[in-house]
């Protein structure tokens, strides 16, 4: 029996045009890292630091040491570009920090008079980092995506519940903490536009749920609907696997296609394995005994945020086998995905060729 995947490149391609807007700029000190380049790594360091039995820091530990870096670079070089430079999808340091839940780190960036004169700009889906910050993404993925409650899909989800297990423990403060800091800053709140703007990114949310944001704030509806599913979910888990449903329903997509432009073209933030940066990646695990021979091939389009694989959607490209057999084949590739720790938030197709002979 033989796998065989496409594996990334270690390097990540950096922001051509960034790094010739900086290069522009000699005056200014430049970081080792980007801001945007900090953030990203830190995703993956508060990763393993929560999937280690003896870690010699914490997660606050780690995400000091980069707030530190950003504030010394406010101070050296106030409005540095690198500051408040947006990338492919409109989204900036700023906006990824408040999405990763940072505090500290958003406190840094706010602190430049730079980034709080951009405090309400909106990404490519209209989205400022206030609303970001009312979606707490590192919370509330199951209200986006209740999907991921299910038998196969929840082989994704013990990173994201370690990271979502951190921040309860003291009460999610580090959310509520994010959105007084922007509004201090003079995020303007848009409690309607952003319930717009959460509804189309998230069109799996349930009928009971877009009910309940009708008549409620977005961000403690979200989150009690969040971690009150998680909870009936593990409870099934544990007592009763029969309740607990085996796959997603039938056509149910986690990612959104991409955007139509004017000219007919498609805005798409999507990247190939190979421009991927993964500090590591698991491979597929298939059971040792298997009544089917062939070869298959399964393509993935998989959403990564903070480290953590948090979705996948699959399409059979070639090979013929019932239901039951893709299943396996596709359970096998999450589990692997499960692994996976990729640096920054984006969206990426990998291909996954199976032979079984």
């Amino acid at each position: 029996m033989t796998v065989m995947t496409t594996l990334p490149s270690r390097s990540l391609a950096a922001g051509l045009l960034l790094a010739l807007l900086l290069a522009l700029q000699p005056a200014q000190a430049q970081p080792g890292k980007t801001p945007r380049q900090l953030i990203d790594d830190l995703g993956v360091q508060v990763r393993q630091i929560l999937e280690s039995a003896k870690p010699d820091k914490t997660p606050e530990d780690a995400e000091r040491a980069v707030a530190e870096q950003i504030t010394a670079l406010s101070r050296s070089a106030p409005g540095h570009l690198s500051l408040t430079a947006a990338d492919s999808q409109g989204r900036t340091p700023l906006m990824l920090a408040v999405s990763g839940t940072y505090p500290l780190v958003v406190q840094a960036l706010l602190a430049d008079p730079g980034v709080k004169l951009q405090v309400n700009l909106p990404d490519a889906d209209g989205a400022t980092a206030w609303m970001t910050a009312n979606f707490a993404p590192t919370l509330t993925l199951v209200a986006c995506q209740p999907g991921n409650l299910t038998a196969d899909r929840s082989r994704l989800m013990p990173p994201y519940l370690r990271r979502m297990a951190h921040l309860l423990k003291a009460k999610g403060a580090a959310v509520g903490a994010i959105v007084r800091m922007l509004q201090e800053a003079g995020a303007e709140p848009n409690a309607d536009e952003a319930r717009r703007v959460w509804l189309a990114r998230c069109p799996n949310a349930t009928p009971e749920l877009r009910a309940a944001l009708a008549g409620g704030e977005l961000l403690p509806t979200l989150i009690s609907e969040a971690v009150t599913r998680q909870l009936a979910f593990n409870k099934a888990m544990q007592e009763n696997m029969a309740k607990v449903p085996a796959r997603p329903p039938e056509g149910m997509q986690f990612i959104a296609e991409p955007k139509a432009l004017p000219d007919g073209a498609r805005m798409s933030p999507l990247l190939s394995v190979h421009q991927m940066n993964c500090v590591h990646m698991g491979r597929p695990r298939l059971p040792a005994i298997l009544e089917w021979r062939g070869a298959m091939l399964l393509r993935a389009t998989v959403q990564t945020r903070a480290g953590v694989v948090e979705v996948a959607d699959f399409e059979l490209l070639s090979g013929k086998a019932n239901h039951k057999v893709v299943d396996i084949f596709r359970n096998a590739v999450l589990g692997g995905l499960a692994e996976y720790q990729c640096i920054g938030d984006h969206v990426f197709e990998q291909e996954f060729h199976f032979e079984v002979n």
